[in-house]
């Protein structure tokens, strides 16, 4: 008679532990794991941990929050990458716009300097009086000052910006 009754406890005790069981898979661990899975990770955190709350020894809660954890950690390292990468990015940036104003500065120093080169060459070179009285060497050199001046002029006159970006057309 013992043995019997013993046996209807354990099986009433087994029966109310698998309904439990489907009463968490219900109530907390489907719409958690749904929630994972649809990628809304902070609701399927609160589920589980409210699940965990009534339910601490629950296997599945257990597994499931380890892994939102683990996706938690995972997410905290891909932004700490992010942001090393836009530092990174940011510090390129002003190195390379340092290296081009100083390249800025660098050819503008050079333009200044051929210009008052050209202009000590001009003063140095006494004007002819008529094209009669000049050689074949003070014609070359004046045609030579003349195209010199005439491209650092065109060198003056083009856009700095690059080459200019093809536009397809829309018509």
């Amino acid at each position: 008679m013992k043995t019997i009754a013993t046996i209807l406890i354990l099986g009433f005790a087994a029966a109310t532990a698998w309904a439990g069981s489907d009463e968490i898979d219900a109530q907390f661990f489907h719409p958690a794991a749904s929630r994972f899975i649809q990628g809304d990770s902070t609701t399927a955190s609160n589920l589980v941990a409210k699940g965990l709350a009534l339910y601490p020894d629950d296997g599945k809660l257990k597994r499931l929050k380890e892994l939102l954890d683990k996706q938690q950690e995972q997410k905290q390292n891909q932004d700490n990458q992010n942001q090393d990468q836009q530092k990174n990015d940011q510090q390129q940036n002003q190195d390379q716009d340092k290296q081009d104003q100083k390249q800025n500065d660098q050819d503008k120093n050079k333009q200044d300097q051929q210009q008052q080169d050209q202009k000590n060459q001009q003063e140095q070179q006494p004007e002819p009086q008529s094209a009669e009285q000049m050689n074949a060497d003070e014609a070359k050199q004046l045609m030579d000052a003349m195209k010199q001046e005439e491209q650092n002029k065109r060198l003056q006159l083009h856009p700095v910006m690059g080459a200019p970006v093809k536009v397809e057309k829309d018509w």
